[in-house]
């Protein structure tokens, strides 16, 4: 297996650092893997690697994981995903990932010990996808995902769009003569493109009190950031290792 990844990099991107949620697999097998399988991934696992995999489902699919992020952190990664067969070659899935990074203590200059109470991160996609076997050896599909996150106080969201192709194929002859078929498998993937992302929220404005005695509002300035858009190219060849 073999992958290439080219992320985005317009000057609007430049030292900007959004939504990095997207960015993880919430998937622990094709995680492990590193991405290396985008070419030949199937289930509901393609959701997040290439939903062009997700074309093979026969019936009906339904997973569910839960796993830690960055070991002794505390942060959680949930997720949900539910897939059905719809006529002879088309799948609808939906898919739900949430991001809890716990109860964290507020801190101030002032205050560096806390004790004025706790915030709750937290980041959720919510997705939904199509994908359909156009042919023999063409797999395609497209997904659409709602992105949130923030604290209570302070909150972003936005929308971003997936789609990917995979593309099967046989190379070389069997033992019979045959060609073989299937065992030769390319993949292309676009992820996370979308408009800009910015922070809102009340969480932006603070009470504070002038030399003069004043008690003034004053407000921060939120600027906006794009998604973190990439494009994945891969293949894999299956090696017969024992006859």
């Amino acid at each position: 297996m073999c992958i290439g990844t080219v992320f985005a990099g317009n000057e609007q991107r430049a030292g900007q650092a959004g939504a990095p949620e997207l960015l993880i697999n919430p998937w622990a097998r094709s995680s492990g893997m590193g991405g290396a399988n985008t070419a030949s991934v199937q289930g509901l696992e393609a959701i997040y690697l290439n939903v062009a995999g997700t074309a093979f489902i026969n019936k009906t699919d339904l997973m569910f994981s839960h796993n830690q992020y960055l070991v002794g952190t505390g942060i959680g990664i949930y997720a949900f995903g539910f897939a059905q067969k719809v006529g002879e070659a088309g799948v609808l899935s939906l898919g739900v990932m949430s991001l809890d990074a716990g109860k964290i203590d507020i801190t101030t200059v002032n205050v560096p010990e806390g004790g004025l109470g706790t915030f709750h991160p937290q980041f959720t996609t919510i997705s939904a996808s199509y994908a359909r076997e156009f042919s023999n050896s063409i797999y395609g599909g497209a997904t659409i995902k709602i992105v949130s996150g923030g604290i209570s106080d302070l909150k972003a969201s936005g929308v971003a769009i997936d789609a990917g192709i995979q593309y099967v194929t046989g190379l070389g002859v069997n033992k019979l003569g045959d060609k073989n078929r299937d065992n030769l498998r390319f993949g292309i993937t676009m992820k996370n493109v979308g408009p800009e992302m910015k922070y809102t929220g009340d969480g932006m404005s603070f009470r504070a009190e002038s030399p003069a005695g004043i008690i003034m509002t004053n407000e921060y300035r939120s600027a906006t950031y794009e998604l973190p858009s990439l494009i994945k190219i891969g293949f894999a060849y299956d090696l017969k290792l024992a006859p």
